[in-house]
């Protein structure tokens, strides 16, 4: 340690694991968890948040902590650097604190929304989780410690839907957001007093506010229009207004990039052979396979005589059952891949999207049978855990070392920025299906979701096309691949 109170990289290399180490990586564990149960928590919501707030644009709930997690995450790494990961860290805690009360208390849906803006922030907790455990603990137990904070994730998913019913048949769409304002304010002084920040700095770093600016704007205005285009006309003045100014600042915004020396994304590394095709089927893939979760519940929870051959009317709690074996699909597909890992990550990628194009059939097809869609729910959840586990290691075995820390976050971006779209553009062939509204809530025809996995499987597809780009480089040695991810 030195004479400020951080801790040096090292500085305890010959330690073994004792109660220090072991509070430090549980608070990290925990800390890592807020990720997975706030995106659970909302996406089992949607339903209920459609009728709070009497709006057919509830997927905003989702886009706009996506598209708030893809602007964010690079400027917060790259503040991690020059201010210490711990405070960043801490910075992070307290924002997701401030959006999840701003959405527990919002009077109107558009407030609620800027409280979930708020909360994308909390898409960085897993690297500056994972980056100061690189930064802190001795070398010989980072790979384990990093291990149990990627596995405790899939534990929490298991367990979270029952939570999830309980909050939300008990206490509204209010409920979900005070819980998560309390367990965040939990974890931030438990961080407080666990963490101790590390003297690892980078002087050179220089965060791009204006790119992210740019982008977030662009690609918010673009989606904005495109959102309400089913409801005041694809081609209105409003609609063409908003994807015009949204296209004039994604202009402004490649043009920036390529004049600043650490722009948000550097595009001129999209044009590495190496890079660009996992930036691409990495982001259809997953992006794609994360809004078949935001479609099922909307799906089971409508009543059958509403639904017009579709629906169980379920309750919160009693969708907790599609929870768990989405919960279940994604740890086994964690499991799968670190136990063939020898095969590649590009085979896995190509594997992910097959079976989530089948369980997305499988979906559209089933829609009305309990049993079958519960087992599509399965097949295709078992797919998104083996792409999700897959496409870090597709950087560490495709991208040359040296390029690795950047090209990650370049495939993290990717991923959340096309989560937002395609979220979004799920939502308009539902929303432009609506059949009536009940209640505040709209019932989308069986030709809605029928668009909607369509929709979802042409994305996977097309992104199980582009992993057949990807071109792999020297074998990265099993037991360093764990220690890479979190570079």
């Amino acid at each position: 340690m030195n004479t400020t109170g951080t801790l040096t990289p090292g500085g305890a290399a010959d330690e073994s694991w004792s109660v220090r180490w072991v509070s430090r990586l549980l608070v990290l564990v925990l800390v890592s968890e807020v990720i997975p149960v706030s995106a659970s928590l909302v996406a089992t919501a949607l339903p209920a948040i459609s009728a709070e707030y009497q709006t057919t644009q509830s997927s905003w709930a989702m886009t706009a902590s996506f598209l708030a997690a893809a602007v964010s995450m690079p400027l917060i790494g790259k503040l991690a650097d020059l201010a210490g990961k711990k405070k960043l860290l801490l910075w992070v805690l307290a924002l997701t604190i401030a959006g999840s009360v701003l959405s527990a208390v919002a009077p109107t849906f558009w407030v609620f929304i800027i409280g979930r803006v708020l909360q994308g922030a909390s898409f960085a907790l897993a690297f500056l989780c994972y980056s100061l455990i690189r930064d802190l603990f001795p070398p010989r137990l980072v790979t384990f410690a990093v291990s149990v904070t990627v596995t405790g994730t899939g534990l929490v998913v298991i367990g979270q839907p029952f939570l999830a019913g309980w909050l939300i048949d008990g206490y509204g769409v209010a409920g979900v957001f005070w819980f998560l304002a309390v367990l965040t304010a939990v974890l931030l002084t438990l961080a407080v007093i666990a963490m101790p920040q590390t003297s690892v700095r980078a002087p050179e770093s220089k965060p791009d506010f204006v790119g992210a600016a740019l982008l977030g704007f662009g690609v918010a205005a673009v989606l904005l229009g495109v959102s309400f285009a089913p409801e005041i006309g694809f081609l209105s003045t409003s609609v063409l207004v908003l994807v015009l100014a949204g296209l004039a600042l994604l202009a402004g915004w490649i043009v920036q990039a390529t004049r600043t020396s650490q722009p948000l994304i550097d595009l001129r590394l999209l044009g590495s052979r190496s890079l660009l095709p996992i930036v691409g089927a990495g982001g259809l893939v997953y992006g794609a396979g994360a809004s078949v979760g935001l479609v099922l519940p909307m799906l089971t929870m409508t009543p059958r005589e509403l639904g017009g051959g579709y629906g169980f009317g379920l309750t919160a709690t009693q969708y907790a059952i599609f929870g768990v074996i989405s919960g279940v699909g994604l740890v086994a597909g964690g499991l799968i891949v670190g136990v063939t890992a020898r095969h590649g990550a590009r085979l896995h990628l190509i594997v992910s999207a097959v079976l989530m194009v089948v369980g997305v059939v499988g979906s559209a097809l089933y829609k009305g049978d309990y049993g079958l869609l519960l087992g599509a729910t399965a097949v295709a959840s078992l797919g998104l855990g083996i792409g999700a586990a897959a496409i870090p290691n597709l950087v560490i075995e495709s991208v040359p070392p040296e390029r690795q820390v950047i090209s990650s976050s370049i495939v993290e971006v990717s991923r959340t920025l096309i989560a937002s779209i395609i979220t979004s553009v799920v939502f308009v062939v539902l929303n432009s299906n609506i059949g009536r509204i009940v209640q505040g809530r709209p019932i989308y025809s069986p030709d809605g979701f029928d668009g909607a996995y369509l929709a979802l499987g042409l994305t996977i597809a097309a992104g199980g096309v582009v992993a057949l780009l990807i071109r792999r480089s020297a074998p990265v040695p099993a037991d360093t691949r764990t220690v890479m991810e979190t570079q």
